[in-house]
């Protein structure tokens, strides 16, 4: 029995069906913890849209809390290894470990070389997968690249219901130009699955909601909220980021379609607050009337970061009215200089007005995002920040809290960066130091920043190309800790700076034949 069972959690909205009056039993598994995963609009989407299917039951599942559990379906209390499909999310790098440790738990073989009839058919996709699935390729079975709406029906239809056997369902799956299965045609050239517009896309109306109290350990990040995507993707083009690469072009829903989705929505989970989604949702052209829409039906909302030069009085108001305390920004860098080297088109002034506006429309505290580690960066770039910081705190002199929150530069494939080489980790936890030092002398900021151990662990997994599988399954059965990380590079005797290195003198890249 899995423990969130035992642990009677109460949901709106889930779905069961009766698995012995279906053709097709589905596992969609967050490779993470509960309240991880149900904070996934992805979740809630392919979770909804799959069990739309006469036939075809989609049950959830998550990483176990405790090592000797054994994954099981959230719906039917049913062991993972009886199911038909397993589709993993592939959202960070970081949970390739917790993947091979949810499918031995699950005694499923973890390559794909071992798994027949017996086994379920494992496929993956998400972020991870859409810009570099090799590392991965030993144990999945299938990746799927791209958005999954238009092509749902293909998948669900002529891969798994039209096919018995794996051997015939790996066939169909392959004759999709967005579907890579290794074991097939490692070599072929993969495209990305037809992008559409989002009003004609299928959305998850009715999501699952977890009748949690705040205090609740397994209470999610946006607790009892509507999730509603704004928009898909970003055209900004930031040297760095890879959101923007693998859902380019940006496309919004239109007003109407949305309000159409969350006053339906808001009413059949029974909830009154609305977490706005898309990294691209600052240049929505309909953002103020979409808030004031929300605010006039009688609801809340929650913006995901903002442009600062998109910071307006209207849009501080309509937060203001929301009932919200906290604006976030993501400057990405303290100097105008380096925000112009990685195509982060925001200057000081701007950030400055947006402080002010903050503090005058009546928020409370300001977020602000960096990263540390950036290509050519120096000790002035860093202290850069400390300085950027101290002078919003004076411009922001009422509000009462503005915190720093900095991550480590990690080189994404398919990204202007991908090439670029890592400082070593004495360097990076220097920097470290000098930021925490700087802003801990300016009053009512705070810093927290990311662990580079980790950020040199999720590089090695973002840009290798299969030399790194038998490690990181190395590193799955040790745990998948830092020092069973040390432990495995040991073991096949390389480390991160030389898989950097070694890459980067390779003409092609492990991830080429993904075409965006």
């Amino acid at each position: 029995m899995s423990n969130l069972i035992e642990a009677n959690i109460e949901e709106i909205n889930a779905v069961r069906k009766d698995l012995s009056q279906v053709k097709l039993k589905m596992a969609f598994c967050y490779p993470n913890v509960y309240k991880a995963g149900m904070a996934s609009l992805g979740l809630q989407l392919i979770y909804r849209l799959w069990n739309s299917y006469e036939g075809v039951a989609c049950e959830r599942s998550f990483l176990p809390q405790k090592a000797i559990v054994e994954p099981y379906t959230l719906e039917s209390d049913r062991p993972l290894r009886e199911m038909d499909v397993i589709a993993f999310t592939m959202q960070y790098e970081d949970d390739y470990v917790n993947i091979l440790k949810i499918l031995e738990r699950a005694n499923i073989p973890i390559e794909t070389s071992e798994r027949d009839d017996r086994h379920p058919l494992i496929i993956g996709g998400g972020p991870s997968a859409q810009s570099n699935p090799v590392p991965m390729s030993p144990f999945i079975d299938a990746f799927m690249i791209g958005d999954l709406e238009p092509v749902s029906d293909q998948l669900i239809i002529e891969g798994f219901l039209e096919n018995s056997t794996r051997a015939k369902r790996l066939e169909a799956l392959d004759s999709f130009d967005w579907m890579w299965v290794p074991s097939i045609n490692k070599d072929k050239n993969v495209t990305f699955s037809p992008k559409k517009d989002l009003d004609d896309y299928f959305y998850p109306i009715k999501q699952i909601i977890p009748q949690l109290e705040e205090e609740d350990p397994w209470y999610g990040a946006f607790g009892k909220s509507y999730m509603l995507e704004v928009v898909r993707g970003c055209n900004r083009g930031c040297s760095f980021c890879l959101t923007g690469k693998i859902t380019k072009p940006r496309r919004n829903r239109s007003l109407e379609k949305l309000k159409e989705i969350y006053r339906t929505g808001t009413k059949e989970c029974d909830v009154s607050k609305i977490t706005t989604i898309g990294s691209g949702i600052s240049d929505y052209p309909h953002l103020i009337e979409l808030c004031q829409s929300i605010l006039d039906d009688g609801l809340t909302f929650s913006l995901p970061s903002i442009r600062a030069d998109k910071i307006t009085s209207d849009l501080v108001d309509m937060l203001a009215g929301a009932n919200q305390k906290t604006i976030t920004t993501a400057p990405e860098a303290g100097s105008e200089e380096m925000r112009k080297r990685i195509c982060k088109g925001v200057t000081n002034d701007e950030i400055f007005k947006a402080t002010e506006i903050a503090m005058n429309g009546g928020l409370s505290r300001l977020k602000l995002y960096f990263i540390l580690g950036l290509p050519n960066e120096t000790e002035q770039d860093v202290l850069a920040i400390s300085k950027l910081a101290a002078n919003i705190a004076k411009i922001g002199k009422n509000l009462r809290k503005i915190r720093i929150s900095a991550g480590f530069f990690i080189p994404k494939p398919k990204t202007a960066y991908q090439d670029e080489s890592l400082f070593t980790l004495k360097k990076l936890q220097q920097k470290e130091r000098i930021l925490k030092k700087e802003i801990s002398s300016i009053p009512r900021v705070d810093c927290d920043v990311g662990n580079p151990k980790w950020a040199r662990i999720q590089t090695i997994l973002s840009i290798s190309g299969e030399e790194i599988s038998q490690p990181l399954k190395y590193v799955s059965k040790l745990g998948g800790g830092l020092g069973d990380w040390r432990r495995a590079l040991k073991e096949y005797n390389t480390s991160i700076e030389e898989i950097v290195e070694e890459r980067k003198k390779l003409e092609e890249h492990p991830w080429d034949f993904i075409k965006i």
